[in-house]
């Protein structure tokens, strides 16, 4: 649930970090608004009990209904690098990239790691996509 929830913040902040790097870069104001409700409701569907997190079993069907939100949050930061472009010479395009490859590991282990708990593995590159991008954002803060 933690990390779920963490998961959720990191893309929020990624935004807010975004903004303040390109204050005067344009963006359409539904992004952020569809950017904040996709994550409140994410964050409101990880508190409820159904998702079993204090049992081995989980909930297959839980674990579906809070990541579908969670994709529109992904799909919202990715737009929003992708449009920037190579602004500023950053080359945060390549950042749209990177959350593009952590939802291409992260959904099959949602979708069947409880069948087959070797795509469990696909975690391991989700996370390394993670660092890439905050590797990218400490380049232009290092610059």
């Amino acid at each position: 649930m933690i990390s779920s929830i963490t998961m959720t913040i990191f893309y929020v902040l990624l935004f807010y970090i975004w903004k303040a790097i390109f204050p005067e870069f344009f963006y359409p104001a539904w992004l952020l608004t569809l950017t904040w409700i996709s994550a409140a409701i994410r964050i409101v569907l990880c508190l409820f009990p159904q998702n079993n997190w204090f049992r081995a079993e989980g909930s297959h069907r839980w674990g579906i209904y809070r990541n579908l939100p969670f994709a529109v949050t992904g799909l919202c930061l990715t737009i929003l690098f992708f449009l920037s472009g190579n602004a500023g010479g950053y080359g945060f395009w390549r950042i749209s990239i990177a959350i593009l490859i952590s939802f291409a590991c992260y959904f099959p282990v949602v979708l069947w790691a409880k069948e087959k708990p070797m795509v469990g593995m696909l975690m391991m590159p989700k996370t390394l996509a993670y660092v890439w991008i905050i590797c990218m954002g400490l380049g232009v803060i290092g610059a």
